[in-house]
């Protein structure tokens, strides 16, 4: 069982990672893993002393980022995929998507989002979404300099699209190049009740600092509910005023972005009561021309965790865009 008690232990023993050098798996680390099932045991489609995991963290700015690189035998592996996590998530939670890759004979690069699981910074909170831009950039040049499998793709949950598109518009033709293929999982633009929600922080934020967090139905599996309810220590328990600015602040900017010609697919549940979907992929599509999209029926937002049979229709999709 991994307690509030181990996080900033867990935190402050870990090494700064080596993508090409295994290092020990410590009792905290191995506490961790299982505690989220991203044990090999249980990612790995097949037992192979050649399959690695590395587990440490990078310096970006003045945060630690926690990241983690899983990869099948060096024979096997036929590209990389890089997942960005969503808003109150970390890497904990996907090992789902995690799995799925490893089937594929995918290397696998996820890192915990500043603020967010294992990294550093206010809980949940952040001054810019360009520092989400900047951690995600920072990841890249150290998978680049140390050779990580091409081609590269890239896999986003919600937040994690909104960090992605970010850095797509900002570089448009670098992204076009680096990656295969880019794959948005109900990407984030606008939440749910935005015009509501951002009327009331333009009259709290001189005042509160954060509102206690409701957690909502975004899943489908109640397992998954439950656990981040009850037994996920590394979940925030507030909503932070600044985050929401920080996203304002990057709404303005998103809208002056010039559009760019990456080539996404865009995965969006119809039961999505979380981002304010039929806003979101006009303007997705407005930015990106060559957007793809794909609906799940029935599925809501949180699609790295839906129930099984709706994650098999998501790999059935991600079988032929990822």
């Amino acid at each position: 069982m991994f307690r509030v008690a181990d996080i900033d232990v867990l935190r402050n023993s870990l090494e700064e990672i080596d993508f090409r050098s295994e290092k020990f798996v410590s009792f905290e680390i191995s506490r961790y893993l299982n505690h989220y099932g991203l044990n090999a045991d249980n990612l790995f489609p097949r037992q192979d002393s050649r399959n690695t995991h590395q587990f440490g963290y990078f310096p970006c700015a003045t945060f630690r980022i926690a990241c983690h690189y899983f990869s099948p035998p060096p024979e096997k592996v036929c590209g990389t995929v890089f997942i960005v996590h969503g808003y109150y998530d970390h890497a904990g939670l996907y090992g789902h998507l995690i799995k799925y890759c490893l089937r594929k004979d995918l290397a696998v690069v996820i890192f915990d989002l500043p603020g967010h699981g294992l990294s550093t910074g206010a809980i949940a909170s952040i001054d810019s979404f360009s520092q989400y831009r900047e951690v995600f950039s920072a990841c890249l040049r150290l998978a680049q300099t140390a050779g990580l499998c091409k081609p590269w793709r890239v896999l986003a949950q919600s937040t994690g699209g909104a960090i992605v598109m970010d850095s797509c518009l900002a570089t448009c033709d670098e992204s076009t190049d680096r990656f295969e293929s880019i794959v948005l999982l109900a990407p984030l633009v606008r939440p749910q009740g935005w015009l509501s929600g951002s009327l009331l922080h333009t009259l709290l934020e001189p005042f509160v600092e954060t509102v206690a967090r409701k957690f909502v139905v975004n899943s489908s599996d109640e397992e998954f509910l439950r656990f981040i309810r009850e037994s996920d220590p590394l979940q925030s328990k507030v909503l932070s005023a600044r985050w929401v600015g920080a996203l304002k602040q990057w709404l303005v900017e998103f809208e002056k972005y010039t559009p760019c010609a990456a080539r996404i697919a865009v995965v969006q549940g119809a039961e999505d009561t979380t981002v304010d979907w039929r806003y979101n992929l006009k303007v997705i599509e407005k930015k990106f021309p060559k957007a793809v999209t794909y609906m799940i029926a029935e599925a809501r937002h949180h699609l790295a965790n839906e129930s099984e049979d709706i994650r098999e229709r998501l790999y059935s999709i991600l079988d032929n865009v990822l």
